[in-house]
């Protein structure tokens, strides 16, 4: 299903402040490219929409600083992005945030049960952890290959 294009043409002046904070796009997606094994390249393009959508709503008037209204943006279109492209299956959040918790110690050799030991969790609940996301997420397109 293709993503939803931008309401709202984009003026001038919010395409020149998009431009002030590209940096901050930038940032977000190797953020999301390292945390998710992903490539930067693939990830730029949900980080340039986020931005475009941030800059068309940021209000100065409200007294908000630009990245705390931006990054939030950002994030949630990465997050649209990664939940639409990047598993083959869904993952539940608990899962993904016991394994982002358990990464260090996976990269570290530590055991299995020393990991589930760290984590305060069953066996059973780390080794269903580890099989649903030790794997590199595969966007579905590779998937269909013939």
């Amino acid at each position: 299903m293709p993503r939803r294009c931008l309401r709202r043409p984009m003026t001038s002046e919010q395409r020149a402040f998009a431009c002030q904070h590209l940096g901050l796009a930038h940032q977000q997606a190797h953020r999301f490219a390292r945390r998710w094994s992903m490539s930067v390249d693939d990830l730029l393009g949900p980080a340039y929409e986020g931005l475009c959508k941030g800059a068309i709503g940021f209000d100065p008037e409200l007294g908000h600083r630009p990245s705390s209204y931006l990054v939030p943006k950002v994030k949630g279109e990465l997050l649209h992005y990664m939940r639409d492209t990047g598993f083959s299956l869904r993952i539940s959040h608990r899962l993904r945030e016991l394994w982002i918790k358990a990464r260090r110690s996976v990269a570290q050799g530590l055991s299995d049960q020393q990991i589930a030991d760290q984590l305060q969790v069953p066996l059973e609940r780390w080794l269903e952890c580890r099989r649903a996301c030790g794997q590199r997420p595969i966007p579905l397109h590779e998937l269909q290959r013939d």
